[in-house]
């Protein structure tokens, strides 16, 4: 979910960050934490431009614990989803490329798990409408031919 440019004007990761994640344990168990996936390129064992974390917390936003976390890790190349707020399609795609790098409750992670494929299912037919109605007007637009300048 990076984008190079925009962190052109940090220095680059750590190359400790592995190591530097799993010591954001403590703060999460303190700041009501209920769970955390590392998404993005670093999930998949590449040194990206960013670290992507998806955060549920109980009743909070996961914004608020950005400095936190990024005075931690010792970058500010940080982005942090509130799983709270995001989307279906947001969430399946963390739970399905993401590693979870913390868990208050296995319960609750399998509840969380369980509720974004319910949900992800459950919507689908919009997704599918959405994509119809925008390949129609994608066609619509395309076939119509921009009026001729005369000059």
């Amino acid at each position: 979910m990076s984008n190079p440019e925009r962190w052109r004007k940090f220095k680059p990761l750590p190359e400790d960050i592995q190591q530097r994640l799993v010591q954001l344990q403590p703060i999460f168990e303190q700041n009501r934490v209920k769970l955390v996936y590392l998404f993005g390129s670093l999930a998949q064992g590449r040194l990206g431009h960013d670290i992507d974390l998806a955060i549920l917390r109980e009743g909070e936003n996961a914004s608020a614990l950005y400095p936190a976390i990024t005075e931690l890790l010792g970058t500010e190349r940080v982005d942090l989803v509130d799983l709270g707020a995001a989307s279906p399609v947001v969430r399946f795609e963390v739970i399905r490329t993401g590693r979870l790098l913390f868990t208050d409750n296995e319960q609750a992670q399998l509840e969380f798990e369980l509720e974004t494929l319910r949900i992800y299912k459950d919507t689908n037919w919009m997704r599918k409408r959405q994509e119809l109605i925008l390949r129609e007007r994608m066609a619509e637009w395309s076939s119509n031919e921009l009026p001729s300048s005369s000059g």
